[in-house]
């Protein structure tokens, strides 16, 4: 048995490590060979909550199915995960509703400390059991840690943000990045803009350069529920130069089904 416990790698082993698609094409076009095992990946940008939803459900369905037989862990904490989405644009793309949802493990949080305990102490123990556990997505991170709830807790609590909930951010985003490293994991964050900026999303610096890649999202100014369009632009990744290129995702109003659900449920 091999006692080797150095945390380096050469390079050629680190070229060899498996790559996984998102089965969103805009994103996958900016990063064509794919999101490697050991990375974080952020998308940052202000779309609004149904967009996100749509975002999210597509990311959901295409690492399950571009990926299988990797399962997937769901960190809540924005209230988003869409049910009813996911199992529609299953049997919409002609997989087993049922299937898809099994292989999700969800854990919700409600304030930023559950968040943290989730991700810190809930997610190393569930990875000690599952190990087809490859993928881990975490909508919104930042949200619940710098929302108007939590700052005015901790100014109820005579507390400082950098004393508190920011402490507590880079505490939850070291840990995923630790876990990606540790266990082959591909970690992918949404989050919302910072405050002023088109560069860095909500956390600041410290989120940012935590990333192992960075994509930049936005929609079009007519953008409506029904139709819109979505645009990705890379700002980091490890294995080439930020491009200006954006590619995008477009979502017309769906087609009306009369096939029913019941059965899946």
């Amino acid at each position: 048995m091999s006692t080797d416990t150095s945390p380096w790698s050469s390079a050629w082993e680190l070229k060899q490590r498996p790559r996984y698609k998102s089965g969103v094409l805009a994103i996958d076009a900016l990063i064509p060979d794919g999101m490697v095992q050991g990375s974080l990946i952020l998308i940052q940008g202000d779309v609004g909550r149904k967009l996100l939803r749509h975002l999210v459900t597509k990311l959901t369905i295409g690492l399950l199915t571009m990926n299988n037989p990797s399962e997937l862990a769901f960190i809540d904490g924005e209230n988003i995960f869409p049910y009813y989405d996911i199992s529609s644009e299953a049997r919409r793309n002609g997989y087993d509703p049922l299937t898809i949802l099994d292989r999700i493990q969800l854990s919700r949080a409600f304030n930023f400390h559950q968040l943290t305990e989730i991700i810190t102490k809930r997610l190393p123990n569930l990875l000690e059991v599952k190990k087809q556990l490859k993928i881990v997505f975490v909508p919104q991170i930042s949200s619940l840690y710098l929302s108007t709830e939590a700052l005015e807790y901790l100014e109820y609590a005579n507390l400082s943000p950098a004393e508190g909930a920011l402490t507590e951010l880079t505490q939850a985003v070291g840990t995923l990045k630790s876990l990606a490293l540790q266990n082959n994991l591909v970690v992918i964050m949404t989050a919302a803009s910072a405050t002023g900026s088109k560069t860095k999303g909500l956390g600041g610096t410290y989120l940012t350069h935590s990333a192992s890649s960075v994509i930049r999202m936005a929609s079009s100014a007519e953008s409506s529920a029904k139709e819109f369009d979505l645009h990705f632009s890379l700002q980091k990744d490890p294995a080439r130069p930020a491009i200006q290129l954006t590619h995008s995702h477009r979502r017309k109003k769906p087609v009306n089904s009369q096939t029913s659900l019941n059965r899946y449920w």
